[in-house]
């Protein structure tokens, strides 16, 4: 039986996947890796660690299968958009590091100058340009690490350097080029030169292939070789896909059989401790506060747009690991028990529940809509209590954020040429079921569930399957590998408790961008934003 072999390289671990044609999971096992905070809005990790956590989950997966190490026909990789440096002479970043995390905010001015230059790249993001794309990183460490930038012999997108490592071949995916670098597939000269000048970055290409033409989702890279092969425990000459950002990969995961049709009408909410939006389009369509249209960034001839809030699973993370009544650290069975206690005094109390608490949840800045990563977020309803309610109150306020940004978000899109009325759940949102419920009454669509118990991992199965031949594109690997669904729509009795809650949320929301705005003006400092309300 031939086998797919998926890897995902996630915040904090490595996974691996292996599957059967037909999409079927046969076992999927982790490694972790370590996060470094060298300083404040500063975050890193070790290239050599995480491929040692990739090669670790490959070796206990291929163990969990007898004759899988030989039986695997394609393989392909989805990661963060975090940024890999290639430097001679020891490390180019703090800590020993040399790759910067997605959620690295050190470029927020490089940011805000990126979005005052008016270059046409800026169409492409929604209008301004999130601290967390890859070049206000890449300019911050040219600029205040001039020493390591000298050094820098290539810059990649995390799943390209995974891929390198497996293959020997040095290829960009289309995939992180046209969502995370002045990359802009349709143009005839795709790369923003005329901006990398400005900025001081026209050395940028000459950092390994940048300036070489990109490969397809899907494409094949080139073959595992034997080095690699012997540090995953698995027979080299397998083809390895050119491979894709870890929220594309669970959005494919999450999609439905038939999804070409669908699509206008089709949201991905992937919800871990970011929470990514994918929807594509025929046409290609701008929005304010929303990166892209991103041309042939996962269906070659088709645009994305992707929209995202930077902390939410991390908030809920935060709740449990920092207020005083929490009955200990985050955690799986912590959340669980803290779901279930909130679903029971929801199912008691109805909608008086935590009715005069509301929060923006932009703890990290605001992806979408807004599109500024400075602002931050604005709590209503806290007092000084400290007791068990409280702590439930506020968990629900807080994952109650969540759902209604994420509505915003839905309207805003339908508002630009979407029709989007099924939003399909996956990540670690969909196993909190106070966070599923929410879902399902609070988005004012059909919330679609994925039997897949892997969806990012499927996803990237999927790339792995078009590399192998097993498909001819990705629309025919989704016909036949998409997982069963379940659709849930919302529970009529919540109806105006929710757009009650909605309606104070875009009040609070409007409030706190006029706050944001007021502040810059004392400290001199422009808006980043769109201005979107």
């Amino acid at each position: 039986m031939s086998l797919l072999l998926a890897i995902d390289v996630g915040t904090l671990s490595a996974r691996a996947g292996l599957f059967d044609a037909s999409g079927r999971l046969v076992t999927a096992r982790s490694h972790p890796f370590e996060l470094l905070r060298p300083a404040e809005n500063h975050a890193v990790y070790r290239m050599d660690e995480i491929w040692a956590a990739v090669c670790a989950a490959v070796r206990a997966a291929v163990s969990d299968a007898p004759g899988a190490a030989a039986a695997i026909a394609g393989i392909a990789i989805d990661a963060t958009s975090s940024t890999f440096f290639e430097a001679q002479g020891g490390w180019p970043l703090e800590g020993d590091a040399d790759v910067i995390c997605w959620m690295d905010h050190r470029g927020e001015r490089e940011a805000a100058e990126i979005g005052a230059s008016g270059d046409r790249y800026l169409d492409h993001v929604g209008g301004t340009v999130s601290p967390e794309m890859y070049l206000p990183k890449i300019l911050w460490v040219k600029r205040h690490t001039p020493e390591a930038w000298a050094r820098i012999t290539a810059v990649r997108d995390l799943s390209d350097e995974v891929a390198r490592r497996l293959t020997g071949v040095d290829r960009h995916s289309v995939c992180g080029l046209a969502c995370k670098f002045p990359y802009l597939p349709a143009d005839p000269s795709p790369w923003r030169r005329e901006l990398l000048t400005t900025l001081g970055l026209s050395d940028l290409l000459q950092r390994g292939n940048l300036a070489e033409p990109p490969g397809r989702v899907g494409e094949v890279q080139g073959t595992v070789s034997s080095e690699a092969a012997q540090a995953l425990g698995i027979a080299p000459g397998a083809p390895v896909a050119i491979g894709l950002i870890d929220a594309e990969a669970g959005a494919l995961g999450v999609a439905s059989s038939g999804f070409r049709d669908k699509m206008n009408r089709s949201l991905a909410l992937i919800g871990g401790t970011s929470t990514c939006y994918m929807c594509w389009a025929e046409d290609e369509r701008h929005v304010s506060g929303i990166w892209g249209p991103f041309k042939d960034a996962v269906f070659p001839g088709y645009w994305m747009h992707e929209a995202g809030m930077t902390i939410s699973g991390a908030a809920l993370d935060t709740v449990l690991d920092q207020h005083p009544a929490s009955p200990g650290k985050a955690s799986p069975d912590r959340h669980a028990e803290t779901a279930r206690d909130i679903l029971a005094l929801l199912d008691l109390e109805g909608p008086a529940f935590a009715a005069r608490r509301h929060i923006v949840p932009d703890w990290l800045g605001n992806r979408a809509p807004y599109g500024d990563g400075t602002v931050r977020a604005l709590v209503s309803g806290i007092g000084l209590e400290t007791s068990p309610r409280s702590f439930l109150e506020h968990y629900y306020a807080t994952a109650r954020a969540l759902a209604l940004q994420s509505r915003h978000i839905r309207e805003h899109l339908n508002a630009h040429g979407y029709a989007i009325d099924r939003v399909c759940l996956s990540g670690g949102h969909a196993k909190n079921p106070l966070m599923v419920r929410l879902y399902r009454d609070a988005l004012g669509a059909d919330l679609v569930i994925s039997h897949a118990p892997e969806p990012v991992l499927l996803g990237t199965a999927m790339v792995a399957a078009v590399a192998a031949g097993l498909h001819p594109d990705l629309f025919a690997a989704l016909d036949a590998m998409a997982p069963e669904q379940t659709i849930h729509t919302a529970d009529p009795t919540w109806a105006m408790a929710n757009d009650v809650a909605y309606s104070t949320y875009l009040k609070l929301f409007a409030v706190r961008n006029e706050i944001e705005a007021e502040g810059r003006r004392l400290a001199g400092r422009p808006s980043a934003s769109t201005g979107v309300f």
